[in-house]
């Protein structure tokens, strides 16, 4: 039966991979179409088609939009995917480039913080690890890894740069509801990434009811049980099923593309959906 990994990273955002390269290791692991998300930035797509293309690998042009909420402990990051997105439509990629600089400017913050902390790092070191990419806070980790202020990044996460660390600077300004009529309206298919993070259903139910369109059902992190537990809620919310690796790069933490495949009748009901919901006009 044909698979499908709808959650993936390349090095234009947080991953480690080429676009070229994740497209190789896609067709290695038998997969018949992937999407390449990676955060706020689809540049990716452009490099990978002519190879994707070569070798009979349908891409998904597509992207991960962070969002967040404040909760009852802090900011709570809320990530959107926008599946089978419109790579043209000029106020979504002009919404993404003021995205991006609000990244460069909370990096800036977030190095400054670290280097009160006695953490001697740059900002131009942390540029050079993101690339022409998306900056974010794993090109601090890995800095700070590099350094040896610490062993991992995720070490990075949990003693500085986590939502409760000393160097943390608040992210994106932007709601949930704001990500999913952003991705609608450039002809994307809106799907909460990894729900098992936001850790509260009645907001999914509540985002349901504002324009989300799918739920990633299948993901790495998911058990068995967790998998069940969100089907029957897309199954009860009518929210399309989607899933995938969530692939950042095999130098990375994480698991391998196409670790967590989906049936590729999910993709048809995606297709189904986009065929009869088209861009809106400009």
């Amino acid at each position: 039966m044909p698979t499908a990994d709808l959650h993936v990273h390349t090095r234009y955002s947080d991953g480690t991979e080429t676009p070229q390269r994740v497209v190789e290791m896609a067709v290695e692991a038998g997969l018949s179409a992937m999407a390449i998300t990676d955060h706020d930035i689809m540049d990716a797509y452009e490099q990978a088609a002519p190879f994707a293309a070569a070798q009979g690998l349908e891409l998904i042009p597509g992207l991960e939009m962070s969002a967040g909420l404040l909760g009852p402990n802090g900011e709570v990051d809320v990530h959107m995917l926008g599946l089978f997105m419109d790579l043209h439509h000029a106020p979504f990629q002009q919404r993404l480039a003021e995205q991006r600089t609000r990244r460069i400017r909370r990096t800036h913050e977030m190095v400054e913080r670290l280097r009160a902390l006695g953490l001697n790092i740059s900002i131009e070191e942390v540029f050079a690890v993101a690339g022409e990419g998306a900056v974010g806070r794993p090109h601090v980790a890995q800095v700070l890894v590099t350094h040896g202020y610490v062993a991992t990044p995720r070490e990075a996460f949990d003693r500085y740069i986590g939502n409760n660390g000393p160097a943390y600077v608040p992210g994106t300004p932007t709601a949930p509801q704001e990500a999913i009529r952003a991705i609608r309206e450039a002809g994307g298919i809106p799907v909460l990434a990894h729900p098992i993070y936001v850790k509260n259903d009645a907001l999914i139910e509540q985002w349901a009811r504002e324009g989300l369109v799918g739920l990633e059902v299948y993901h790495s992190s998911h058990t068995p049980e967790v998998v069940n537990r969100y089907k029957k809620l897309a199954d009860r919310l009518g929210l399309l099923k989607t899933g995938g690796s969530d692939f950042h790069g095999t130098s990375r933490e994480g698991v391998p593309i196409g670790s967590a495949p989906i049936p590729y009748e999910l993709v048809e009901a995606l297709k189904a959906w986009k065929a009869a919901h088209p861009t809106p006009a400009s």
